[in-house]
């Protein structure tokens, strides 16, 4: 009985957790948008500098949600597999979490750097368009949050399957819809499809919600 109780009590927390840091994760998209689609984003960021900040707090609550995951279900996963167990809390619980670390101070400058950068009303600085853009949507933080990210969910559903804590197709759901994920970005960053478009949403929809069932 007390065995069960705290997996119970280590799967609500972790449901709440997947829940907070997906509303989170969307809110990021809503709040963001007028930076995001913005001709010059640092200029934007300049404009509306109290979005800049709550998306980055969001980016952080989404971060540091995920993050916790890997450790309140260690004690639980370690008694399946303890050393993929530690794999899992350092790519999402350490690895991960730098990268939205990085990402949240990256959204943090960027108001700042508007104001300095800005070339004048009406006036998009070149430099600060690409700027702003790198810095919203980098490539290279992009494929190394994507490399984490699968790397630390592929080892929690094979760690799920293997333990059967929960019905083993969610497990396998995971693990199918991981390279839809991977491929969403990989064509983004080769310009097959658009940033945050229609098709790049419908790539990451199955692992959304896989994890929203999960959860």
């Amino acid at each position: 009985p007390r065995r069960g109780t705290t997996v119970g009590a280590a799967a609500t927390t972790a449901g709440i957790l997947y829940i907070t840091g997906t509303v989170a994760g969307v809110l990021t998209k809503v709040v963001g948008a007028p930076v995001r689609g913005a001709g010059d984003p640092l200029a934007a960021a300049a404009e509306h500098s109290g979005a800049v900040t709550t998306n980055a707090l969001l980016v952080l609550v989404m971060g540091l949600s995920l993050a916790f995951i890997p450790v309140v279900l260690f004690p639980v996963l370690r008694r399946v597999d303890e050393v993929l167990a530690i794999g899992y809390l350092i790519v999402r619980g350490a690895v991960e979490t730098a990268c939205y670390v990085v990402l949240a101070i990256g959204w943090l400058l960027l108001a700042p750097l508007g104001e300095v950068m800005s070339a004048g009303p009406g006036t998009a600085s070149p430099v600060g368009v690409r700027l702003g853009s790198v810095m919203i949507d980098s490539e290279a933080t992009s494929a190394v949050l994507t490399l984490v990210f699968c790397l630390g969910a592929g080892i929690f559903y094979v760690l799920l399957y293997r333990s059967r804590i929960v019905p083993r197709w969610i497990a396998l759901w995971g693990l199918v819809a991981i390279p839809f994920y991977v491929a969403a970005d990989v064509l983004a960053v080769y310009a097959v499809i658009s940033a945050n478009s229609t098709a790049q949403n419908l790539l990451f929809a199955p692992i959304f919600v896989q994890e929203m069932v999960l959860a």
